[in-house]
């Protein structure tokens, strides 16, 4: 079973001509390296569950899963071929295509469907709203990430201007972030929704601080694949994300069996004798923190996994040029994102995948 290797800038090259660990096939498989901004946990179990079902393995794929920091350093990647599909932020490509300078990339499905980004505070907090956070500090996962940029035009919009009227920290992920919330050391915390769930779970009450609406319904992260991948191998970008959509509907159907999944691929996963049924009870909930952004086709009436609705592209620019991140918003949404795999991400009988996925153990 494919394990999670956390990995440097310097290091993502040799892994992605690695050699999977894992059992071996009489049939030739292709490395298939899928890239994060920061590294996973059980929120993305499905991949590990879909993977031990063979889901990778009938499209004649290896899976080997890294971790970089930040959309920012994982665009490269992309763009070099050293991760063929990458789980990112787009706004970083749209400032880039903005200046003049496109990168070689195209987003290839939309996979969290509305924006999974929040500003959270403690539940006793006097931020009521985000200009309240006029004079206050707030952490954020890393300054390489993604959603800065659209983090800082929510905060535009209500007058508070990022790092002068509200200063930002880079105060990374887990325990150790979710203490200098508590310590007071910042006052407002701009993660994910799912990093946000497991600071509930773990007993720290947390407010979440309304976001405009306009910002809301815009998608968040999605595959993105470099031009040359897209055009030399589509087989391997249409068979990958055919293989994680099954994951996904696969998980939904057995999250246990998901959950379990998971643990056996990632051992430092796994609870400690006599905390199995309490851990499984919470991560159950964790693989399934994405489950409102990632089934969310409001919006549109085309209700396929990886569809991106051109008008939310739309939305995205204007609102990132409305708000000054770009100087122009006649951009050519062409060298941004492609529709053309959709129908073979979807080329899958659900009651298939969930009947295989039920009798899993």
């Amino acid at each position: 079973m494919t394990k999670f290797r956390p990995t440097s800038v310097l290091a993502a090259a040799a892994i992605a001509l690695s050699a999977l660990t894992g059992a071996g096939s009489a049939v030739a498989q292709e490395k298939a390296v899928f890239g994060f901004p920061s590294p996973p946990n059980v929120q993305f179990a499905y991949l590990w569950f879909g993977d031990k079902l063979g889901f990778f393995k009938e499209e004649g794929l290896q899976l080997d899963v890294i971790s970089v920091t930040g959309s920012a350093v994982l665009l490269p990647q992309v763009a070099s071929g050293q991760v063929h599909i990458g789980y990112a932020n787009p706004d970083l490509a749209v400032i880039a295509l903005a200046k003049g300078e496109p990168l070689p990339v195209r987003f290839v499905a939309n996979w969290l469907r509305s924006q999974t980004f929040e500003f959270v505070v403690l539940e006793n907090s006097p931020v009521k709203t985000l200009a309240d956070l006029k004079g206050k500090k707030m952490g954020v996962g890393a300054l390489t990430w993604g959603n800065l940029p659209l983090s800082k035009a929510m905060l535009s919009t209500v007058g508070v201007t990022w790092n002068k009227d509200v200063q930002v920290l880079p105060v990374g992920l887990g325990a150790a972030a979710w203490r200098r919330l508590q310590s007071g050391e910042v006052d407002a915390l701009n993660l994910f929704v799912g990093e946000h769930g497991r600071m509930e779970l773990a007993g720290v009450p947390i407010r979440r601080v309304p976001m405009p609406e306009e910002f809301r319904t815009i998608f968040s992260n999605g595959f993105v694949a470099s031009e040359k991948m897209i055009n030399e191998k589509p087989k391997l970008v249409s068979g990958m994300v055919r293989a994680i959509n099954k994951s996904w509907t696969a998980c939904k159907a057995n999250t246990e069996a998901c959950v379990r999944a998971y643990w056996e691929a990632v051992p430092t996963s796994r609870p400690p004798s006599g905390k199995e049924a309490e851990q499984l009870k919470t991560d159950m909930r964790q693989a399934m923190f994405d489950r409102n952004q990632l089934d969310d086709f409001s919006g549109t009436s085309v209700r396929k996994y990886g569809h991106f609705p051109e008008e939310a592209w739309r939305r995205l620019v204007k609102v990132m040029g409305d708000e000054g991140l770009i100087s122009r918003t006649d951009l050519d949404l062409t060298k941004l994102y492609t529709g053309r795999f959709v129908d073979e991400f979807n080329a899958f009988d659900p009651l298939v995948v969930e009947r295989v996925a039920r009798a899993a153990k």
